[in-house]
């Protein structure tokens, strides 16, 4: 009788649309009602573990230095140094964007704000130099995908929390996988530049220098957080509060490109994303908590053993999973789900924890750009007045670089450095 009131309770809430977190508490509440023999000490005392978890604070901190970044000029600064560089290429515009998000996403931690604050700058030149949608539309959108992968990214420290995986190692070890599919968009941009025969600028090298140097204070923090971490001078959270600071005073002083209005419009954009984030975050680690103590980790490892998969067989039917569901639910949610029942499994094969997790990223990167749930095609649908079906016909080409570097990362993990 329980499951059944359960069954029709979780369809209910689907049907009427309610948000995420309320759908995901739902059903956690609903199958520890189920489990009798857990006491409500037990859960709330897993709630606030969840809460307290010091990691966990720096997600509102490197959403608070993206949105610093996105209203102040340090994003205009990174667009011009790359087409300073980059823009005599065949498709230089396109290039330059896809290099200013993987310079921004070391700054962001975020898809959606890596797109847009890119974006906003690259797509409207782009537009004007008669670029076509394939490439204009394309590069910031897929290009802002970046932000999840090149480090600090919000959800490799939601996938560090919950399989308990040196956060540290995931940053550094997805660095070269960030260099590979930021290269690799880049080379997708110049053969569409050729094919294109699209007019190319003048490279000026005082031009391209100048540029350079007075974007330094802005090419500097992703030097300044990553380098404090790997060189053991902070941890991921103090990293994100330094970040903070860092861009604070650049923006404010140096820049003198906040004024009061926008420091309160980025708190509460802030604040507001953060309320949402732990939210989610909590009530799918309360689902995931019952996974756990349901013991369908177990049950995963037991399967797979009796299946005989190979330490790559295996990352591949994870892979695939990944990928469907990146079709129908958000990243930080596949996450959470998935990752409590898979890590163990492959802890039993013998795969690298740092390795299958920056393996996750960027199976679950190529979702946000998956009809019908991807959530960077949404933005980029609001954002930019484009229609479905132009934003996933603009991605394709793009979206296709991406899982050429997650297959060579998976059959072959040496040239990333694993």
């Amino acid at each position: 009788m329980k499951v059944s009131l359960l069954v029709v309770g979780i369809l209910l809430l689907i049907v009427l649309g309610v948000p995420l977190f309320v759908l995901l508490g739902g059903i956690s509440f609903g199958l520890f009602s189920l489990y009798e023999e857990l006491p409500s000490e037990a859960l709330l005392k897993y709630m606030m573990e969840t809460l307290t978890k010091p990691a966990l604070l720096a997600i509102p901190l490197y959403i608070l230095s993206g949105a610093l970044v996105a209203k102040g000029r340090s994003a205009q600064e990174l667009v011009e140094v790359a087409q300073g560089w980059l823009g005599w290429l065949p498709g230089g515009l396109a290039v330059a964007a896809v290099l200013a998000c993987m310079v921004f996403g070391a700054i962001s931690g975020s898809s959606p704000v890596t797109m847009v604050a890119i974006g906003s700058f690259l797509y409207p030149a782009m537009r004007k130099a008669n670029y076509p949608e394939v490439l204009a539309l394309g590069s910031v959108t897929v290009g802002g995908s970046l932000g999840i992968l090149i480090p600090p990214s919000i959800p490799m420290i939601v996938y560090g929390i919950v399989t308990r995986t040196d956060i540290e190692k995931l940053f550094l070890a997805s660095v070269i996988p960030g260099l590979w599919a930021g290269g690799i968009l880049i080379i997708i941009a110049v053969i569409l530049g050729l094919q294109y025969k699209l007019p190319r600028e003048s490279f000026q090298i005082k031009n391209a220098f100048l540029k350079t140097f007075r974007a330094m204070p802005a090419l500097g923090l992703p030097f300044l957080v990553l380098g404090g971490i790997y060189a053991g001078l902070y941890n991921v959270t103090e990293a994100a509060a330094v970040a903070v600071l860092y861009l604070f005073v650049l923006e404010a002083f140096l820049y003198r490109s906040l004024r009061w209005a926008s420091i309160r419009d980025t708190l509460a954009e802030a604040t507001t994303a953060l309320g949402s984030i732990l939210a989610v975050v909590l009530m799918a680690a309360l689902l995931s908590y019952f996974l756990i103590l349901a013991e369908l980790p177990f049950y995963v490892v037991e399967k797979v053993e009796n299946l005989g998969l190979t330490s790559l067989s295996f990352v591949f039917v994870v892979v695939g999973i990944l990928l469907i569901a990146g079709m129908i639910m958000d990243v930080l949610s596949a996450i959470l789900i998935f990752a409590p029942a898979f890590a163990p499994a492959a802890q039993g094969l013998g795969i690298s924890p740092i390795w299958l997790g920056v393996i996750f990223i960027l199976a679950l990167e190529v979702g946000y750009l998956t009809p019908p749930v991807g959530l960077n095609l949404f933005v980029a649908i609001g954002y930019f007045k484009k229609s479905m079906a132009q934003v996933v016909r603009a991605s394709l080409p793009f979206m296709v670089g991406l899982l050429v570097t997650l297959f060579l990362l998976m059959l072959m993990p040496h040239l990333f450095g694993f």
